[in-house]
């Protein structure tokens, strides 16, 4: 009985060691779940060497989302991978940013002349598609979309395909500099003998925005 007694006691020991070793690699892989992603800084808008309005915005990109981003010691406002900043600016601007937990700061430096406010909007100047075109062939639009071109680059954009009564169409659209691209969709396509409208608002850095409305009918069939 004795001997029977010792061994399990022996194989309970044992298991009771396995657990811990169970729960240490356990604990070592949280560790490694919690580490930080590092952010490495990408590009900006503008770019280093380039300027800016007093009352302009400057766009940072990260590879990772980054953590307390500062430019100049004051913060900017972090969405995602991307860093805006309002200013004011100076001639060399210091950004800098964290990593979370256990991650190292990193920092660069973006060279910007400073120019006067820009109180000036962007308007549309030509592209794919003007306002009032008639006969307009659908089939390359259907491959290629539709551009906007605009007088100055942009930020941002609410651009959308639409019907004459305002139904959208399902097309994307995307900013591209100085252009807005609508992309067409599968199963979206425009169709011939039809009115569509290019609508919505494009805004530059300085926060100056305006409508966009351009209204064209597609040809007949052949």
């Amino acid at each position: 009985m004795q001997k029977w007694l010792r061994t399990l006691a022996l194989v309970m020991a044992a298991m009771m060691v396995v657990f811990m070793i169970g729960c240490g690699d356990d604990d070592d892989d949280d560790d490694d779940d919690s580490a930080a992603v590092e952010a490495t800084f990408v590009s900006s808008v503008p770019t280093s060497g380039g300027s800016i309005a007093a009352n302009g915005t400057l766009v940072l990109t990260f590879d990772n989302p980054p953590v307390n981003v500062t430019v100049n010691g004051a913060a900017a406002t972090i969405a995602g991978k991307t860093a805006t900043f309002g200013g004011p600016f100076l001639a060399s601007n210091a950004v800098a940013w964290e990593n979370g937990p256990g991650g190292s700061a990193g920092s660069t430096t973006i060279a910007l002349t400073v120019t006067v406010a820009d109180t000036t909007a962007p308007t549309a100047t030509g592209g794919t598609v003007k306002d009032g075109d008639k006969d307009v062939d659908p089939e390359p639009l259907n491959t290629d979309g539709i551009t906007i071109e605009l007088s100055e680059a942009i930020t941002k954009q609410s651009l959308k395909l639409t019907l004459e009564d305002g139904t959208d169409v399902g097309w994307l659209s995307k900013i591209d500099g100085t252009k807005v691209i609508l992309e067409p969709v599968k199963g979206k396509e425009i169709g011939n003998e039809t009115t569509y409208v290019v609508q919505g608002s494009v805004e530059d850095a300085a926060g100056n925005k305006t409508d966009v409305k351009v209204t064209f009918v597609t040809k007949g069939k052949e």
